[in-house]
């Protein structure tokens, strides 16, 4: 009998649940736990390997180890996946509308769509260090948050970037992530950061809209910044993993996918 995605999503999750508390499993093992047949384990192996959630090895699996984007340099992140984060970019800036007042935090998703919004008259509040190479149009009005500037990543953090955004109020709000799911919401490895997108989300009275190219679907990190309850859109990319798309749309989430 052929089974609903549901059920498969759920046991997929929870042959990932058991790698994440063993690292490594063997498809008996495997077998046993979820008590299925090798043929299945195999299966659901080969798929969530594709997804690069795991590694196969002979006779088993292992946990797949990801590299927190926020430990990696912005001038690496820039380059990766650029021509997804750069259509994802355009998209998020012809939803803003002139005259906006715009919240737009770090990373290298929203510089992209900070570049596209030079063809629009708005006021754009960021902690994005690096957000003054990308405005050329005087009709923008580009204002930094101020705050301590983590190297890095190029964002403004910490009191005085938070105290600054709490004092705006914004008509939209463009985010981007490390990770976003639909049990988890938008996570990040930099706790600071959680303040200052939780602040931007509080202080919008327009749409809360998330970037986040087709890698960073389903991906978790250490700390809750925004729960998916307070998303309105998400903007990704067709490398975007679909059973969790899926989900989050299940969360009352549009999900605007671009073809790149």
């Amino acid at each position: 009998m052929n089974q609903t995605r549901e059920a498969i999503s759920q046991r997929q999750k929870k042959l990932l649940d058991y790698l994440k508390e063993h690292n490594t499993a063997r498809v008996s093992d495997l077998c046993r736990h979820l008590d299925v047949s090798e043929i299945t384990v195999r299966r659901d192996l080969n798929e969530l390997e594709n997804q690069k959630l795991l590694e196969r090895f002979h006779g088993g699996a292992r946990i797949k180890k990801v590299k927190p984007e926020n430990d990696v340099a912005f001038e690496e992140k820039g380059v990766r996946h650029e021509a997804q984060k750069n259509a994802i970019g355009r998209e998020a800036a012809h939803l803003v509308e002139n005259g906006s007042t715009v919240f737009l935090n770090s990373g290298s998703t929203t510089l992209a769509a900070l570049k596209y919004l030079n063809e629009k008259n708005v006021r754009i509040i960021t902690n994005n260090a690096l957000a003054p190479t990308k405005i050329y149009n005087d009709k923008i009005e580009l204002i930094l948050t101020g705050g301590e500037c983590r190297c890095r990543s190029k964002s403004l953090i910490g009191d005085q970037a938070v105290t600054m955004v709490g004092n705006v109020l914004a008509d939209i709000c463009i985010l981007g992530v490390n990770g976003i799911s639909a049990e988890s919401g938008t996570t990040t490895s930099i706790h600071q950061e959680t303040a200052i997108n939780d602040m931007m989300v509080k202080n919008c009275h327009g749409p809360v809209i998330v970037v986040a190219d087709g890698s960073k679907i389903g991906r978790t990190y250490d700390f809750i910044s925004i729960d998916i309850s307070r998303i309105d859109i998400l903007i990704t990319d067709s490398g975007a993993n679909a059973a969790e798309l899926d989900k989050i749309r299940e969360k009352g989430v549009r999900v605007i996918i671009i073809n790149v």
